[in-house]
C-alpha cells in the first residue's frame, strides 16, 4: 500500500512541478532590469524639443529610487535597482508557489490516505 502511495505522491509532484526559485528570481530581474534600461533609452534617443524636459513622467520613478534620472548612468542605476527588486520579488513568487504547491499535495495524499483507510 505505501508503493502505491508512494508511486501516486510521484506522479502529483510531477504535474505539479516546483518553480526553480533562482531561475525565477534571475529571470525576473533581468526582465524588470531591461525594461526600466529600454524605456530610459528610447526616451534618450528620441529625445525632445529644445527647451523641453526629456521623460517628465518617467523621472517621477527617482522619487522611488535614489539617483534614477533620465540619462544613461540613470538608465543603469535604475536597471540595477529594478534587477534586485525584481529578484527579490521572483524569489518570494517562487517560493510561494512552491509552498501552497506542497501544502496542496500534501493535503491530497493524506486524503486519498484516509479514504483508502476508510474503505479497507
Amino acid at each position: 500500500m505505501t508503493q502505491k502511495i508512494d508511486v501516486d505522491k510521484a506522479v502529483l509532484m510531477a504535474a505539479f512541478a516546483r518553480i526553480h526559485v533562482w531561475g525565477l528570481a534571475i529571470a525576473m530581474g533581468t526582465v524588470w532590469a531591461l525594461m526600466i534600461f529600454s524605456a530610459t533609452a528610447i526616451l534618450i534617443i528620441k529625445g525632445a524639443p529644445s527647451g523641453v524636459e526629456v521623460g517628465p513622467n518617467l523621472a517621477l520613478i527617482g522619487i522611488y529610487l535614489p539617483d534614477y534620472t533620465v540619462s544613461w548612468s540613470g538608465a543603469i542605476i535604475g536597471a540595477a535597482y529594478l534587477w534586485v527588486i525584481g529578484a527579490v520579488f521572483g524569489f518570494v513568487l517562487a517560493m510561494l508557489w512552491n509552498l501552497t504547491h506542497y501544502l496542496f499535495i500534501t493535503a491530497v495524499v493524506v486524503r486519498a490516505a484516509w479514504w483508502k483507510l476508510m474503505a479497507d
